[in-house]
Protein backbone atom coordinates (compact mmCIF):
# COMPACT_ATOMS: atom_id res chain seq x y z
CA UNK A 1 0.00 0.00 0.00
CA UNK A 2 0.96 3.52 -0.41
CA UNK A 3 -0.46 4.65 2.63
CA UNK A 4 1.30 8.41 3.15
CA UNK A 5 -0.64 9.42 6.25
CA UNK A 6 -3.14 6.70 7.62
CA UNK A 7 -3.03 5.58 10.23
CA UNK A 8 -2.82 8.57 11.50
CA UNK A 9 -1.00 10.30 13.00
CA UNK A 10 2.28 9.63 12.18
CA UNK A 11 6.13 11.11 13.63
CA UNK A 12 6.64 14.32 11.84
CA UNK A 13 9.90 13.22 10.45
CA UNK A 14 8.46 9.68 8.50
CA UNK A 15 5.39 12.25 7.09
CA UNK A 16 8.21 14.30 5.58
CA UNK A 17 9.49 11.23 3.79
CA UNK A 18 6.00 9.65 2.78
CA UNK A 19 5.04 12.82 0.89
CA UNK A 20 7.94 13.27 -0.80
CA UNK A 21 8.31 9.56 -2.06
CA UNK A 22 4.50 10.12 -2.88
CA UNK A 23 5.63 12.91 -4.89
CA UNK A 24 8.38 10.99 -6.73
CA UNK A 25 6.20 7.85 -7.40
CA UNK A 26 4.68 8.97 -10.79
CA UNK A 27 8.15 9.61 -12.30
CA UNK A 28 9.57 6.29 -10.72
CA UNK A 29 7.35 4.01 -12.48
CA UNK A 30 7.67 5.70 -15.59
CA UNK A 31 11.46 5.67 -15.52
CA UNK A 32 11.23 1.80 -14.84
CA UNK A 33 8.14 1.35 -17.08
CA UNK A 34 11.15 3.06 -19.80
CA UNK A 35 13.85 1.36 -18.76
CA UNK A 36 12.50 -2.71 -18.81
CA UNK A 37 9.20 -2.54 -20.30
CA UNK A 38 7.51 -3.09 -17.03
CA UNK A 39 4.34 -1.52 -15.86
CA UNK A 40 4.62 -1.97 -12.28
CA UNK A 41 0.67 -1.09 -11.87
CA UNK A 42 -0.56 1.51 -9.46
CA UNK A 43 -3.80 1.50 -8.49
CA UNK A 44 -5.41 4.78 -8.28
CA UNK A 45 -8.18 3.71 -6.73
CA UNK A 46 -7.76 5.06 -3.03
CA UNK A 47 -8.30 3.59 -0.33
CA UNK A 48 -11.34 3.12 2.16
CA UNK A 49 -10.20 2.84 5.94
CA UNK A 50 -13.53 1.27 8.14
CA UNK A 51 -14.42 0.59 11.32
CA UNK A 52 -16.24 -2.22 13.15
CA UNK A 53 -17.27 -0.22 16.19
CA UNK A 54 -18.05 3.09 17.64
CA UNK A 55 -14.55 3.30 19.20
CA UNK A 56 -13.09 2.89 15.60
CA UNK A 57 -15.63 5.42 14.20
CA UNK A 58 -14.43 7.79 16.47
CA UNK A 59 -11.10 7.36 15.29
CA UNK A 60 -11.74 8.17 11.72
CA UNK A 61 -13.23 11.21 12.82
CA UNK A 62 -10.80 12.26 14.02
CA UNK A 63 -8.58 11.22 11.09
CA UNK A 64 -10.54 12.94 8.83
CA UNK A 65 -9.75 16.27 10.27
CA UNK A 66 -5.89 15.64 10.52
CA UNK A 67 -5.03 13.52 6.83
CA UNK A 68 -5.65 16.14 3.86
CA UNK A 69 -7.89 15.08 1.30
CA UNK A 70 -9.71 12.40 3.24
CA UNK A 71 -13.44 12.01 2.87
CA UNK A 72 -15.73 10.73 5.26
CA UNK A 73 -18.48 9.00 4.48
CA UNK A 74 -22.16 9.40 5.91
CA UNK A 75 -23.24 6.43 6.26
CA UNK A 76 -24.63 2.87 5.12
CA UNK A 77 -25.72 4.01 2.02
CA UNK A 78 -22.40 6.00 0.90
CA UNK A 79 -20.05 3.06 1.52
CA UNK A 80 -22.41 0.63 -0.14
CA UNK A 81 -22.10 2.39 -3.26
CA UNK A 82 -18.75 3.04 -3.09
CA UNK A 83 -18.05 -0.80 -2.34
CA UNK A 84 -20.80 -2.93 -2.74
CA UNK A 85 -19.29 -6.05 -1.21
CA UNK A 86 -18.68 -4.82 1.80
CA UNK A 87 -19.90 -6.85 5.48
CA UNK A 88 -23.18 -5.07 6.48
CA UNK A 89 -23.20 -3.45 10.22
CA UNK A 90 -20.12 -0.89 9.58
CA UNK A 91 -19.97 1.91 11.73
CA UNK A 92 -17.78 4.33 9.56
CA UNK A 93 -15.61 5.13 6.19
CA UNK A 94 -13.33 7.35 5.26
CA UNK A 95 -12.07 7.55 1.90
CA UNK A 96 -8.39 8.67 0.81
CA UNK A 97 -8.55 9.21 -2.28
CA UNK A 98 -4.16 9.40 -2.18
CA UNK A 99 -3.61 6.07 -0.81
CA UNK A 100 -3.05 4.00 -3.70
CA UNK A 101 -1.63 0.11 -4.31
CA UNK A 102 1.47 -1.47 -5.88
CA UNK A 103 2.31 -4.76 -6.67
CA UNK A 104 6.17 -4.98 -4.60
CA UNK A 105 6.97 -7.83 -6.41
CA UNK A 106 6.29 -5.98 -10.04
CA UNK A 107 8.62 -3.48 -8.51
CA UNK A 108 11.36 -5.83 -7.39
CA UNK A 109 11.59 -7.54 -10.60
CA UNK A 110 11.73 -4.17 -12.58
CA UNK A 111 14.16 -3.19 -10.47
CA UNK A 112 16.60 -6.15 -10.39
CA UNK A 113 16.31 -5.56 -14.54
CA UNK A 114 16.78 -2.09 -14.86
CA UNK A 115 20.14 -2.27 -11.91
CA UNK A 116 21.63 -5.13 -14.45
CA UNK A 117 20.77 -3.49 -17.11
CA UNK A 118 22.41 -0.18 -15.74
CA UNK A 119 25.83 -2.42 -15.07
CA UNK A 120 25.17 -3.43 -11.51
CA UNK A 121 26.71 -7.33 -10.36
CA UNK A 122 24.33 -9.41 -8.35
CA UNK A 123 25.82 -11.42 -6.55
CA UNK A 124 23.38 -14.24 -5.83
CA UNK A 125 24.04 -16.93 -3.29
CA UNK A 126 26.77 -15.21 -1.63
CA UNK A 127 26.34 -14.20 2.37
CA UNK A 128 27.80 -11.35 4.19
CA UNK A 129 29.85 -11.83 7.30
CA UNK A 130 31.09 -8.56 8.52
CA UNK A 131 32.40 -5.47 8.25
CA UNK A 132 35.75 -4.44 6.50
CA UNK A 133 36.82 -1.26 9.36
CA UNK A 134 40.41 0.26 8.52
CA UNK A 135 42.02 3.29 9.49
CA UNK A 136 38.39 4.56 11.17
CA UNK A 137 36.06 3.70 7.98
CA UNK A 138 34.39 1.28 6.38
CA UNK A 139 36.28 -0.04 3.19
CA UNK A 140 33.47 -2.57 2.39
CA UNK A 141 32.11 -5.90 3.49
CA UNK A 142 33.65 -9.51 4.09
CA UNK A 143 31.67 -12.21 2.67
CA UNK A 144 32.20 -16.53 2.21
CA UNK A 145 33.19 -15.29 -1.20
CA UNK A 146 36.43 -12.82 0.00
CA UNK A 147 35.93 -9.58 0.89
CA UNK A 148 34.36 -6.49 -1.49
CA UNK A 149 35.77 -3.09 -1.13
CA UNK A 150 34.23 0.07 -1.95
CA UNK A 151 34.32 4.07 -1.40
CA UNK A 152 31.09 3.76 0.10
CA UNK A 153 28.81 0.54 1.75
CA UNK A 154 25.17 0.65 1.79
CA UNK A 155 23.29 -0.96 4.38
CA UNK A 156 20.47 -1.89 3.34
CA UNK A 157 19.76 -4.89 5.00
CA UNK A 158 16.23 -4.88 6.06
CA UNK A 159 15.39 -7.04 9.15
CA UNK A 160 18.91 -7.93 9.41
CA UNK A 161 20.66 -4.98 9.42
CA UNK A 162 21.80 -4.59 12.66
CA UNK A 163 23.16 -8.28 12.81
CA UNK A 164 27.02 -7.97 10.88
CA UNK A 165 29.53 -7.78 13.20
CA UNK A 166 32.71 -5.47 13.03
CA UNK A 167 31.09 -1.64 13.96
CA UNK A 168 31.50 -0.06 17.20
CA UNK A 169 27.80 0.90 17.21
CA UNK A 170 24.81 -0.33 17.36
CA UNK A 171 21.85 0.02 14.97
CA UNK A 172 18.75 -1.10 16.43
CA UNK A 173 16.55 -2.63 13.90
CA UNK A 174 14.19 -5.56 14.85
CA UNK A 175 12.06 -7.95 12.63
CA UNK A 176 8.12 -7.50 12.43
CA UNK A 177 6.57 -10.67 11.73
CA UNK A 178 3.50 -10.14 8.77
CA UNK A 179 1.64 -12.93 7.63
CA UNK A 180 -0.47 -12.57 4.77
CA UNK A 181 -2.81 -14.64 2.85
CA UNK A 182 -3.11 -14.55 -1.42
CA UNK A 183 -7.08 -15.46 -1.92
CA UNK A 184 -8.93 -15.83 -5.06
CA UNK A 185 -12.29 -14.59 -4.69
CA UNK A 186 -15.28 -14.84 -6.94
CA UNK A 187 -15.91 -10.93 -6.05
CA UNK A 188 -12.83 -8.31 -6.11
CA UNK A 189 -12.86 -5.18 -3.95
CA UNK A 190 -12.79 -2.58 -6.02
CA UNK A 191 -10.71 -0.37 -3.66
CA UNK A 192 -7.75 -0.91 -0.90
CA UNK A 193 -9.65 -1.93 2.38
CA UNK A 194 -8.72 -1.58 5.86
CA UNK A 195 -9.25 -1.76 9.36
CA UNK A 196 -6.70 -0.95 11.66
CA UNK A 197 -4.16 -3.39 10.73
CA UNK A 198 -5.83 -5.44 8.35
CA UNK A 199 -5.96 -4.41 4.72
CA UNK A 200 -7.66 -6.30 1.63
CA UNK A 201 -5.78 -5.10 -1.54
CA UNK A 202 -7.09 -6.05 -4.82
CA UNK A 203 -4.64 -7.71 -7.60
CA UNK A 204 -6.93 -7.15 -10.56
CA UNK A 205 -4.27 -8.61 -13.22
CA UNK A 206 -4.25 -11.83 -10.89
CA UNK A 207 -7.75 -11.52 -9.99
CA UNK A 208 -6.40 -11.88 -6.78
CA UNK A 209 -6.87 -10.36 -3.43
CA UNK A 210 -3.65 -9.72 -0.44
CA UNK A 211 -5.03 -10.02 2.83
CA UNK A 212 -2.80 -9.08 5.90
CA UNK A 213 -0.97 -9.03 7.88
CA UNK A 214 -0.48 -9.86 11.51
CA UNK A 215 1.97 -7.68 13.50
CA UNK A 216 4.14 -9.79 15.69
CA UNK A 217 7.48 -9.26 17.64
CA UNK A 218 8.25 -13.28 17.48
CA UNK A 219 11.83 -12.54 16.28
CA UNK A 220 13.57 -13.83 12.83
CA UNK A 221 10.02 -16.71 12.69
CA UNK A 222 8.82 -16.89 9.61
CA UNK A 223 6.00 -19.77 9.58
CA UNK A 224 2.73 -19.40 8.73
CA UNK A 225 0.63 -19.95 11.93
CA UNK A 226 -2.70 -21.14 12.27
CA UNK A 227 -3.47 -18.35 14.50
CA UNK A 228 -2.36 -15.41 12.26
CA UNK A 229 -3.63 -17.02 9.60
CA UNK A 230 -7.02 -17.42 11.20
CA UNK A 231 -7.23 -14.07 12.64
CA UNK A 232 -6.80 -12.70 8.98
CA UNK A 233 -9.40 -14.77 7.30
CA UNK A 234 -11.89 -14.23 10.05
CA UNK A 235 -11.51 -10.63 9.89
CA UNK A 236 -11.58 -10.24 5.86
CA UNK A 237 -14.74 -12.28 5.95
CA UNK A 238 -16.48 -9.88 8.11
CA UNK A 239 -15.47 -7.33 6.23
CA UNK A 240 -16.09 -8.59 2.82
CA UNK A 241 -17.99 -11.47 2.71
CA UNK A 242 -17.61 -12.82 -0.78
CA UNK A 243 -14.12 -13.99 0.82
CA UNK A 244 -16.00 -16.57 2.39
CA UNK A 245 -15.98 -18.71 -0.69
CA UNK A 246 -12.50 -17.86 -1.91
CA UNK A 247 -9.79 -19.83 -2.81
CA UNK A 248 -6.49 -20.06 -0.40
CA UNK A 249 -3.29 -19.51 -3.55
CA UNK A 250 -0.81 -18.90 -0.55
CA UNK A 251 0.75 -17.86 2.67
CA UNK A 252 3.30 -16.28 2.85
CA UNK A 253 5.53 -14.31 5.52
CA UNK A 254 7.21 -11.07 5.68
CA UNK A 255 9.48 -9.50 8.35
CA UNK A 256 9.59 -5.98 8.13
CA UNK A 257 12.21 -4.03 9.72
CA UNK A 258 11.21 -1.75 12.83
CA UNK A 259 12.95 0.63 14.78
CA UNK A 260 12.43 1.94 18.71
CA UNK A 261 10.63 4.59 17.24
CA UNK A 262 9.68 4.07 13.92
CA UNK A 263 11.54 6.43 11.96
CA UNK A 264 13.86 5.12 9.03
CA UNK A 265 17.24 5.01 9.70
CA UNK A 266 18.87 6.81 6.69
CA UNK A 267 22.45 8.39 5.69
CA UNK A 268 25.62 8.55 7.01
CA UNK A 269 27.06 6.89 9.94
CA UNK A 270 30.11 7.82 12.76
CA UNK A 271 31.98 5.88 10.39
CA UNK A 272 33.33 7.21 7.14
CA UNK A 273 32.27 5.08 4.21
CA UNK A 274 29.06 3.58 5.68
CA UNK A 275 25.44 4.91 4.46
CA UNK A 276 22.60 3.16 6.23
CA UNK A 277 18.68 2.97 4.12
CA UNK A 278 16.70 0.31 6.80
CA UNK A 279 14.12 0.85 9.29
CA UNK A 280 10.90 2.29 7.35
CA UNK A 281 8.63 -1.01 9.07
CA UNK A 282 5.09 -0.55 7.20
CA UNK A 283 6.16 1.55 4.51
CA UNK A 284 8.91 -0.09 3.07
CA UNK A 285 7.14 -0.24 -0.72
CA UNK A 286 6.43 3.60 -0.26
CA UNK A 287 9.16 4.95 0.64
CA UNK A 288 11.24 3.16 -1.74
CA UNK A 289 11.87 5.98 -4.47
CA UNK A 290 13.13 8.60 -1.37
CA UNK A 291 15.25 6.24 0.17
CA UNK A 292 17.29 5.61 -3.00
CA UNK A 293 17.11 9.29 -4.00
CA UNK A 294 18.52 10.37 -0.52
CA UNK A 295 21.21 7.81 -0.21
CA UNK A 296 22.14 8.02 -4.20
CA UNK A 297 22.80 11.95 -3.57
CA UNK A 298 24.78 11.35 -0.42
CA UNK A 299 27.06 8.89 -1.91
CA UNK A 300 27.43 11.35 -4.73
CA UNK A 301 28.24 14.40 -2.87
CA UNK A 302 24.84 16.14 -3.36
CA UNK A 303 21.72 17.35 -0.64
CA UNK A 304 20.20 14.86 0.14
CA UNK A 305 17.16 17.42 0.21
CA UNK A 306 16.04 17.00 3.91
CA UNK A 307 17.70 17.53 6.60
CA UNK A 308 19.26 13.97 7.76
CA UNK A 309 19.57 14.72 12.07
CA UNK A 310 15.90 13.13 12.34
CA UNK A 311 17.11 9.81 10.57
CA UNK A 312 20.85 9.23 12.26
CA UNK A 313 21.38 6.27 13.63
CA UNK A 314 23.00 8.91 16.50
CA UNK A 315 19.81 9.68 17.93
CA UNK A 316 19.92 6.34 19.48
CA UNK A 317 22.96 7.11 21.65
CA UNK A 318 22.58 7.68 25.37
Amino acid sequence: MLEVHFPAPIPPALAVLCERSRALYDGFAAELLSETGHDIGINRAGTLALATDEAERADLVAQAAIIKGSRQLGGEDAWLAMEPGLGRGLKGALFLPDDHSIDPVRVCAALLLAAERAGVRVMRGVTANGWLVEGGRVAGLGTDAGPLRARWTVNAGGSWAGQLPGLPFTVPVHPVKGQLVHLKPSRMPGHVLQVKTLYMVPRVREGRVILGATVEETGYDVRPTAGGIDQLLQGGIRLFPDLADAGIVEMRVGLRPGTPDGIPILGKTPLDGLLLASGPFRKGILLAPVISDIVSRLAAGEDPGVPMAPYSVTRFRT
